[in-house]
């Protein structure tokens, strides 16, 4: 990590996303203990300069749609990096388009009666694994539960095609079917997840 605020502004501009967010975060440290508002002030006319441009254009159409909801820039940069990490090569942006339906970005929001909380608002099985109040933990909580889903999914739904999707309903919504005319019954389709729907839309 850089030593001053000058290194910290030509790290910015040469750091990949990722790399920034991390770089980003140590340099708004240091700067707190700078003496003047200038270099604070150059610091966020570099952020905001430099990294959009390393987005692509659905990647900053993404956020741009999730900052409006209410999900922060910078976590909205930082749930895509999780999502690259994971290797997510399907609904890229499900992680800011849940948050911003689920709790219009508020990783401290309450739900359901106490039982959904955070960010992505998931219920108590996830607080074994994360502090489902720290959004990047909550985001890789849930793309790692639907995964996970997947292999699940393949055996109770042999005829299914878009396995992530349906992965994903299972884990929002529990991977049997509580009505009780279905009661116990594999759940092996329904309607697509609300996040999935937000996606769709800021697509459009």
């Amino acid at each position: 990590m850089p030593g001053n605020l000058g290194a910290c502004l030509s790290q910015v501009r040469s750091a990949n996303v990722g790399d920034q967010i991390l770089t980003v975060n140590f340099c708004l440290t240091l700067s707190r203990l700078s003496t003047t508002r200038v270099d604070m002030l150059i610091l966020w006319m570099l952020i905001l300069s430099s990294t959009p441009a390393d987005l692509s254009r659905a990647d900053r159409l993404i956020i741009e749609r999730g900052a409006a909801c209410g999900v922060d820039p910078w976590l909205g940069l930082e749930l895509l990096h999780v999502e690259d990490l994971a290797g997510l090569t399907v609904n890229r942006g499900m992680t800011i388009s849940k948050a911003c339906f689920e709790s219009r970005g508020n990783p401290r929001a309450i739900g359901d009666n106490g039982k959904a909380v955070g960010l992505h608002q998931l219920w108590p099985w996830a607080e074994v694994v994360v502090d489902r109040t720290n959004p990047v933990g909550s985001a890789v909580t849930l793309i790692g539960a639907i995964y996970d889903a997947i292999r699940r999914t393949r055996r109770a739904c042999p005829r299914a095609r878009r396995l992530f999707r349906l992965s994903w309903i299972r884990v929002n919504r529990g991977p049997f079917w509580r009505r009780e005319d279905r009661r116990g019954e594999a759940r092996c389709h329904g309607t697509d997840p609300a996040g999935l729907k937000v996606l769709r839309r800021w697509r459009r």
